[in-house]
């Protein structure tokens, strides 16, 4: 029923009519049903990935809490080369002999990052080395690594030394 111009007609058909899928043979839910199974094989690769990449990457310290629930495994495996495991991060120098754990939380020491970067410098310069005044350059045992937490002035460290000893050294002729 409608009304035309002040006119009340009641043969009103309407032009547009509402359809279902396919005519109406089938419901909508039995027309995805196949693009469910995509879906889901989709999405469990998407969380599947992310969630490798979660613990590849320690997001949220994901990595360090798994780690932190197995130490001993993870220490022998020496993840925490690269992970913190239960709050704590080790050094490992094979070339020097030694290793160590030290807390996550304390950060390497710039100046000897520093130091190594101007000899690295030196030795690749192009400029011709400079005229000696007859002095060798003195060797001094600096730190090889140096770690200590973030802001302080080296009160807490640790750092360590590698240089030769003799044989006849004893701790005994420090105390």
């Amino acid at each position: 029923m409608a009304l035309r111009a002040g006119v009340f007609s009641s043969s009103y058909v309407p032009t547009h009519q509402i359809r279902c899928s396919a005519g109406g043979k089938s419901s909508p839910a039995e027309d995805f049903a196949p693009l469910a199974a995509v879906f889901r094989r989709r999405l469990l690769a998407g969380v599947g990935t992310a969630s490798l990449v979660a613990v590849g990457a320690n997001f949220g310290g994901v990595t360090s809490f798994l780690l932190g629930l197995f130490p001993d495994f993870g220490r022998s495996l020496k993840l925490d080369l690269l992970y913190p495991v239960q709050g704590f991060t080790r050094c490992l120098a094979p070339n020097y002999g030694f290793e160590f754990i030290y807390p996550a939380s304390w950060v390497g020491d710039q100046t000897l990052l520093n130091r190594v970067v101007d000899k690295a410098e030196s030795q690749r310069t192009l400029d011709p080395p400079p005229l000696s005044n007859g002095r060798s350059p003195r060797s001094l045992s600096e730190p090889v690594v140096a770690f200590g937490p973030p802001g302080s002035k080296g009160e807490l460290n640790v750092s360590v030394i590698v240089s030769p000893v003799p044989r006849d050294f004893s701790y005994v002729n420090f105390a």
